[in-house]
């Protein structure tokens, strides 16, 4: 018989410790790396790409329901037209200011995809709307077949998944949540008041500066309450510089608000000071009322126009967009 990890969903092995999916005793509910990141927060890397991922994604039947996940701090609808039957979840409202109006954050992603039947804005820790997303998975759960829960790592689709179990359920299953990403490694089948969920892996964010971060540093960087915005009022030339992840380098007037986690330092200064200078530059020529988002660690909003270069030693996915705030 084989038996998946409820955890992870990864097969359980008592075979080899050096593979996914070993435990001590294969009755176990838990595989030897979910038990430890559980009880002790030791993390396991994976080797699974993109490519595990998009094949478990193809396997999802195409009339099936989907519940696609995006966390608010790092929009990513990237695979959401991969799917016909759509309810749009956007999380972790708490971590935005308790002034951004939902009605707001709605309009804001109907100007970009339209590919949802529904739309619902969440907080696990707040138990924020999760009755009423329930209410809609039950809704457009017509055929009474499995729905399936997909998004990329670190938007708090497992941890969805989890206050769901809790709130709704009497077990005592839960699955292997983390800051880390790639924490999920297969599907894995929960049975929620009368309906079947799938939990897929999270899909892999090549350009999150989470790849490139240590785990005391992954921890640093991830908000765990209310962001307060910092807004700065620039005035000619000059830089900011986010400890030691980004330097901002701008040339005119503008108004910017950072929106980041609250423990880390933004520090002014000069042009001439050479802190980070020497890494990769990305400059941009920005419009009126953008963001700059540097993946998985903040958005800057601006209300002007101008030139600004942004200077950072990670590989990571630096880009504009529309204000979304």
């Amino acid at each position: 018989m084989i038996k998946k990890c409820t955890g992870c969903g990864i097969i359980l092995q008592a075979e080899d410790i050096n593979k996914e999916g070993y435990t001590e005793n294969i009755d176990n509910e838990l595989c030897l790396r979910c038990f430890k990141l559980k009880n002790y927060g030791e993390y396991k890397a994976v080797t699974l790409n993109n490519k595990d991922y998009t094949d478990i994604l193809n396997s999802i039947p195409k009339d099936a329901l989907v519940v696609y996940l995006t966390s608010l701090l790092n929009i990513n609808l990237e695979y959401i037209n991969k799917f016909n039957n759509v309810i749009l979840v956007l999380t972790k409202k708490d971590l935005l200011p308790k002034s951004v109006q939902d009605y707001k954050l709605i309009n804001y992603i109907s100007n970009i995809t339209n590919n949802y039947l529904d739309i619902e804005i969440t907080s696990s820790i707040k138990n924020y709307n999760l009755d009423s997303l329930l209410n809609k998975i039950k809704k457009y759960n017509k055929s009474n077949k499995e729905i399936y829960f997909v998004g990329m790592t670190n938007s708090g689709k497992s941890t969805l998944i989890n206050k769901l179990i809790k709130n709704y359920t009497d077990k005592q299953l839960e699955v292997t949540t983390s800051l880390y990403p790639s924490t999920t490694l297969n599907k894995i089948e929960i049975n929620l008041d009368n309906l079947k969920i799938i939990d897929t892996p999270g899909l892999l964010n090549e350009g999150s500066i989470l790849n490139s971060l240590s785990l005391k540093e992954i921890k640093k960087i991830t908000p765990k309450k209310e962001i307060k915005p910092r807004s700065y009022q620039l005035k000619g030339k000059g830089s900011l510089v986010i400890e030691d992840y980004i330097r901002l380098d701008y040339y005119t007037n503008n108004n910017i608000t950072i929106y980041i986690a609250n423990n880390l330092n933004i520090t002014k200064m000069t042009h001439n000071n050479p802190k980070l200078k020497e890494c990769k530059k990305i400059t941009f020529n920005l419009e009126k009322d953008k963001d700059i988002v540097i993946e998985d660690l903040c958005f800057i909003k601006f209300t002007k126009k101008g030139k600004v270069d942004i200077y950072t030693k990670y590989d990571i996915n630096i880009y504009e967009r529309n204000n979304l705030i």
